[in-house]
């Protein structure tokens, strides 16, 4: 029989799944558009560990992970494929489990485009 620590027990049910809302965070689209999304992610810490080793404040690590998974699916995308905004599920990437922290599940609400010069040049191009 393996020995478990019950402080370790506790610390993996006290880390169980949460909800994470992140406003206002630019991203690049993959026709290189900056964005500012607002966005709703499902988290899971799957490593304690990792996820205790990450520097910074207590929950830094989920903040990050949860920003990362954006800005890679915003990345993925072009930017008429996010204008009314995207359910995404099951899309956690490598970046996001390095730190431990799983996640499940992103909900990008409606996307404002910025208008800078990149926007504009997309406009350009789509328009020729």
């Amino acid at each position: 029989m393996e020995w478990e620590d019950p402080e370790h027990r506790k610390a993996e049910r006290a880390m169980g799944t949460s909800d994470v809302g992140v406003l206002w965070l630019d991203a690049v689209t993959r026709d290189g558009v900056t964005i500012t999304v607002n966005a709703a992610a499902r988290t899971a810490v799957t490593d304690p560990e990792a996820h205790a080793s990450y520097p910074g404040a207590p929950g830094a690590a989920v903040l990050a992970a949860v920003e990362a998974e954006i800005r890679a699916q915003v990345g993925r995308r072009d930017l008429s494929r996010l204008s009314r905004g995207v359910d995404l599920r099951r899309c956690s990437g490598d970046g996001t489990l390095r730190w431990g922290v799983e996640v499940t599940l992103v909900t990008l609400t409606p996307v404002k485009g910025r208008r800078r010069k990149d926007l504009i040049r997309w406009a350009e191009r789509l328009a020729s």
